[in-house]
């Protein structure tokens, strides 16, 4: 009954989540803009607590951990500083600003702005179905986090796919009986468990594994050391470290925060603007609260054997061996283990028990066997082997850090506070694919006068359940969260930022410009996924190296870096995409002709026009008193 603790505590929590849903759909009115903004009356304490939430996923707490874990704590400096920095200075110039303009005209949307300040239809619905399909991989990030958080605490007693179908379920029923007033407030709830999680996980465990002995005798090993230094490893088997490069490139990323459509459509839900305010002073210390444990957790539990060696035994590659050992090839580990002495029995113990063992069970038996070989040659080789494996999956550190150091209920209730990052982000997600749909395709095409405000609604949750029932189906895949949200997602959306930045504050960008930036950002990630795609399977017959694809001159233009991601010149596909978008726009907007004299002078008016009620005055006199 113990090992169900940890997951009981998760279903109650569930199970709360899924009544907020239902309480917020008795609360609400029959509206598509309640429905899909809470009607506008969102107050200051629950926007940024709401706004925090949507931007928090699994790739802050899972991915952010499990990569700390295979390059250091660096990727606290990577990510989390320049998102304390950038994502506050979007929403203070930006949100604001598109705040304002969704009040004055009615937007609900980007795309609906867009459309009406350059003037555009059919590129309109382009741009929608770009933002549409780099939302995907976004949803998939949270379903894969959700199931190999309930996978993990369970050992396997529920599996990854039940896990991921359970999340993606609740979630789903939260937003379609809740919509938009449902999703706010289940992430005021949520932002509140999340955000004590870092404080309790970091307390508990930091006095479990004595932190201070720990991160000395890290640094006293040159392999280890590297993890919580900036220096890259030296030491044969360390971490590769942060090149210089993508350390840089990390700087743009933040960007795709305010071009996310669950963000901007946030920033619409605002009852006043000084919301905005609160937002822009707290954003930057919840950051360190999430991030910081969450990153050091992940970098320590390298010097942790019990840790590394419960990772490898929940790998995929030990798992598919131990369930199929016909099928896949037997693992380095194994083959090593074999050498030694309580190899062959521990080889024969494995396959001869009827379900495979747990991470922790796996751990224990390793732990023992390791540490009673005395040749420190042997030794450091299955030590090896072992840190590959759970390299693999890296993912899942945080997880096991708590399984193995705190008692089942405590991990049940931080495990909750995962899984709300994981959630918060996803209600809001799966809602503003929906919104973006009914507003900007169906609406805008004619649905809304042939089948009215309640058809409207229908279809929203219609598409509420065909895009989760899509992110599931490839979230069965497992990608990776950390290089899947990065690669793709936050690429995607943060190159899209120079569209939004010239729509709002340069009067002579046009349609074309911005179609000429869309369709640019499209061909990047179509080469990126492609390129990756066809190099990679080279990984499976050579040493992990980089890949060369392209030079100029003595200089390798384009490469797959040793994980099989694309690289320009050392620099991440982020940097030439923002710069090509940029270009694009400009280039674009220079050629083409500007839109009508009467919208320019409605989102920049002339001295003596006004804007009210969404239609151009000239201003009146006002008497002097």
């Amino acid at each position: 009954m113990a090992e169900w603790l940890p997951a009981i505590v998760i279903f109650i929590y569930l199970a709360v989540v899924l009544y907020i849903g239902i309480f917020a759909f008795r609360k609400g009115k029959s509206t598509g803009e309640d429905f899909f903004l809470a009607s506008r009356s969102v107050g200051s304490i629950v926007f940024f607590l709401s706004l925090f939430a949507t931007n928090m996923t699994a790739f802050a707490i899972i991915g952010s951990s499990g990569m700390s874990y295979r390059t250091g704590i660096g990727v606290f400096g990577m990510m989390a500083t320049s998102s304390a920095l950038v994502i506050p200075l979007t929403l203070f110039f930006i949100g604001t600003r598109l705040w304002a303009l969704g009040k004055r005209f009615g937007h609900m949307t980007q795309v609906a702005y867009f459309r009406d300040r350059w003037e555009c239809s059919e590129i309109g619905t382009f741009i929608f179905l770009l933002t549409a399909a780099m939302m995907l991989p976004y949803l998939i990030i949270s379903i894969v986090g959700g199931g190999t958080i309930l996978e993990a605490l369970t050992d396997g007693r529920i599996p990854y796919a039940v896990g991921g179908a359970i999340v993606a379920l609740v979630v789903m029923g939260n937003v379609f009986f809740g919509g938009m007033r449902g999703a706010v407030l289940v992430n005021v709830f949520q932002t509140l468990l999340f955000l004590s999680f870092g404080v309790i996980a970091f307390s508990v465990i930091g006095h479990k594994i004595n932190f201070t002995e720990t991160v000395g005798k890290m640094m006293g090993n040159p392999a280890q050391a590297a993890l919580l230094t900036r220096a890259p490893s030296t030491a044969p088997g360390g971490p590769p470290g942060i090149p210089w490069q993508v350390f840089l490139s990390y700087i743009l990323i933040p960007l795709s925060s305010i071009m996310f459509p669950h963000m901007a459509i946030m920033c619409f839900t605002a009852k006043k603007v000084t919301a905005f305010k609160k937002t822009v002073v707290l954003y930057p210390l919840s950051i360190m609260l999430i991030w910081l444990p969450c990153v050091f957790l992940g970098a320590i539990a390298v010097s942790q054997p019990k840790i590394n060696a419960a990772m490898a035994g929940g790998s995929e590659t030990m798992r598919a061996w131990i369930e199929h050992p016909d099928q896949h090839p037997e693992p380095a580990l194994i083959k090593a283990l074999a050498k030694v002495k309580g190899g062959p029995e521990f080889r024969s113990e494995l396959l001869a028990s009827r379900e495979p063992p747990t991470p922790p069970q796996f751990a224990a038996k390793l732990f023992a066997i390791v540490n009673a070989i005395k040749a420190p040659d042997t030794k450091a080789s299955i030590v090896k082997e072992i840190g590959a494996l759970a390299r693999s999956n890296s993912d899942s550190v945080l997880l096991q850090t708590l399984k193995l150091n705190v008692g089942p209920w405590l991990a049940g209730i931080l495990a909750a506070g995962i899984i709300s990052a994981v959630m918060g982000s996803d209600c809001h997600q799966i809602l503003a694919l929906s919104t973006m749909f009914t507003k900007d395709v169906f609406d805008f095409y004619g649905g809304r006068k042939r089948f009215g405000e309640k058809g409207t609604i229908i279809v929203g949750r219609t598409f509420i359940i065909l895009a989760n029932l899509a992110a599931y189906l490839i979230a069965l895949r497992r990608p990776q969260i950390f290089e899947l949200a990065v690669q793709y997602a936050f690429s995607g959306f943060a190159s899209l930022a120079p569209v939004m930045i010239a729509a709002l504050f340069w009067k002579r960008s046009t349609k074309w410009g911005a179609l000429l930036a869309a369709l640019w950002v499209a061909a990047c990630i179509v080469l990126t996924a492609y390129l990756e795609s066809h190099y990679r399977p080279l990984k499976a017959v050579v040493p992990p190296v980089d890949i060369h694809i392209w030079d100029l001159g003595t200089h390798w233009a384009l490469f797959l870096n040793k994980a099989g991601q694309l690289r320009f010149f050392g620099w991440m596909t982020v940097v030439p995409m923002v710069i090509g978008s940029a270009v694009f726009m400009v280039i674009g907007s220079l050629l083409s002709s500007p839109p009508s004299s009467e919208t320019l002078d409605r989102y920049f008016p002339r001295r003596g026009l006004v804007v009210q009620s969404g239609v151009l005055r000239r201003q009146t006199a006002t008497p002097a008193r």
